[in-house]
């Protein structure tokens, strides 16, 4: 198997390496020993073994690598042989890939054996690899001959067109971008889009290497909700409402402009959790959560604070409009049927923002006005 493999490779036209994790050469076909002018022997050798491991890694740093006054593009593959973990780099001689492109096999093995999408186009699409049609959905015959940029969500065409214009008219080498394409299906597809121009005589054309970071993508919206959001109620946490708070402080002191809080607390909790147990408890404070962001716009701030405990930040709201939002809000909670535990009911504490003042100082007068509610029997929103 291992054989065949080696075999397969071997008869790429283009220059291929295999090397370990670190970048260490294991193996090379007759085309890249004859671009260095080695022998498969010599890639045993220490010397020549690092100073080619040096030259990978920074051909990989810099996605090209000049030899011989031969300039190529460089991209790195994971692969399993044997069960090892090894990687094939490949090396595409950029100056003469519009002809290589008319040879089949070499492709065939390209798309086999690296998961990246390729793209060759101006304006139209002059080729794609069966790896870009299947990220797609697309048949080649369907890209091809097709505008490149209609492919791309619409709110991406604008941002792909010009890194396209600043590759002509800028004099620069390579482009990287995110970018969101359409499959066939109406999905968005998240890429890391890698362009380039390449020439054929007098025609310049854009050679792009298409990678696909959705479930890249997906994991740092994951950890970036983790980071932001409470987990039981899905609204924003406290680290959260702190930098987007001080964000509406600034510009309300700035611009003196309105802006208010409210602080709010479901009354006695703890008799709900050690009544009806945590599980319940946990219901109420996630149906709760619901209930309050019914009532919120969407420049509202809403997150837990902690505990029963809920903060709301109200940009461009004077104090007035505060008040009746809080009544709004505490008329629903107390109307509405927490099945097991039924009535459920909460106490809201007021205040805007007054003058110049510290954030210190807003923040306690909004605890004070909670405090001065609970004290107060309950049920109810005081302004402070």
């Amino acid at each position: 198997m291992i054989d065949k493999q080696l075999e397969l490779f071997a008869s790429l036209n283009y220059p291929i390496i295999l090397v370990d994790l670190d970048n260490w050469p294991l193996w090379a076909n007759r085309k890249f020993l004859s671009l260095q002018s080695i022998s498969k022997k010599d890639l045993e050798v220490t010397e020549i073994s690092f100073m080619i491991k040096e030259m990978l890694t920074a051909a990989l740093r810099d996605g090209q690598l000049t030899v011989e006054k031969k300039r190529f593009q460089a991209t790195r593959s994971p692969l399993k042989i044997a069960g090892k973990k090894v990687a094939i780099i490949s090396l595409f001689d950029i100056s003469q890939y519009v002809q290589l492109l008319a040879k089949q096999e070499m492709f065939e093995n390209l798309s086999e054996y690296l998961p990246e999408g390729i793209i060759l186009f101006q304006d139209t699409i002059l080729y794609s690899n069966p790896a870009l049609e299947k990220m797609l959905g697309y048949t080649g015959s369907e890209l091809l001959g097709r505008r490149f940029l209609e492919f791309l969500e619409p709110s991406q065409q604008k941002p792909m067109d010009e890194n396209l214009q600043q590759l002509m008219l800028q004099n620069k080498s390579k482009v990287e971008t995110i970018l969101a394409f359409t499959e066939k299906n109406g999905q968005s597809l998240w890429t890391r889009i890698k362009t380039r121009l390449v020439a054929q005589g007098d025609t310049t054309l854009f050679l792009a290497i298409i990678i696909d970071i959705s479930k890249e993508r997906s994991e740092m919206q994951r950890l970036d909700r983790l980071a932001n959001t409470d987990v039981l109620t899905g609204v924003y946490n406290r680290r959260k409402f702190d930098e987007l708070f001080l964000i509406e402080y600034k510009r309300a002191k700035r611009y003196s402009r309105h802006l208010s809080a409210l602080f709010l607390d479901i009354d006695h909790f703890k008799k709900i959790n050690d009544t009806y147990g945590h599980n319940i408890g946990d219901e109420v404070l996630k149906k709760y959560s619901q209930l309050v962001q019914a009532h919120l716009r969407e420049t509202d701030v809403f997150a837990r604070w902690g505990g029963e405990e809920f903060i709301i930040l109200l940009p461009e709201t004077s104090s007035e409009k505060a008040m009746i939002l809080a009544e709004h809000i505490r008329n629903s909670i107390a109307t509405f049927d927490f099945a097991h535990v039924k009535n459920v009911t909460t106490s809201i504490g007021i205040t805007p923002l007054k003058g110049k003042e510290q954030v210190n100082t807003f923040l306690k007068r909004l605890d004070q006005a909670l405090y001065i509610a609970k004290e107060k029997g309950r049920n109810q929103s005081i302004l402070l």
